[in-house]
């Protein structure tokens, strides 16, 4: 019998927010304050408060860096959001290799920009770019892999959490 419906045989070799490796991966959990904004699998998030996590702004700082929101399947969710949804919790990777989606061709080993900036913001970047495409530099994160702009890329993080 064939195969029917939505399902695929072959899957993608990566989703963005997953962890890309058996490496030591440090993970924290994290509210999604907003009550009207999901965040995406592989996005950088910042801090909300104590407890929370929410998209960066354009006052955003790398001191604020929380880590990137993991991908998972294993939350009873009311929606299919793609990522963290409004008033629940999320899982963020501080410490390990993750895939996210990059904004420009990026190489092995440069580092790591996240967009605080109006355009996609809390995706990844190689260069700081300035107005609605600024970054901010993350200490402590480089890319493992190169790619080009739309492509999933491994990083590799050490953030405080």
């Amino acid at each position: 019998m064939a195969v029917s419906g939505g399902y695929t045989i072959n899957h993608a070799a990566a989703l963005a927010g997953m962890v890309a490796d058996g490496q030591l991966c440090n993970t924290v959990s994290k509210l999604n304050k907003s009550t009207t904004v999901s965040i995406p699998w592989g996005s950088g998030v910042v801090a909300d408060g104590e407890d929370g996590a929410k998209l960066p702004v354009s006052a955003s700082t790398a001191a604020q860096f929380k880590g990137v929101v993991k991908y998972e399947l294993n939350r009873a969710h009311t929606s299919n959001s793609g990522g963290a949804i409004p008033q629940y919790d999320m899982t963020v990777v501080t410490t390990g290799a993750i895939w996210v989606r990059v904004l420009d061709t990026v190489a092995a080993n440069a580092p790591v920009y996240l967009r605080v900036g109006a355009t996609d913001v809390g995706d990844f970047s190689g260069i700081a770019g300035t107005g609605a495409t600024a970054g901010v530099l993350i200490p402590n994160a480089k890319f493992l892999t190169g790619g080009d702009a739309g492509d999933l890329v491994k990083i590799s993080l050490v953030v405080g959490g």
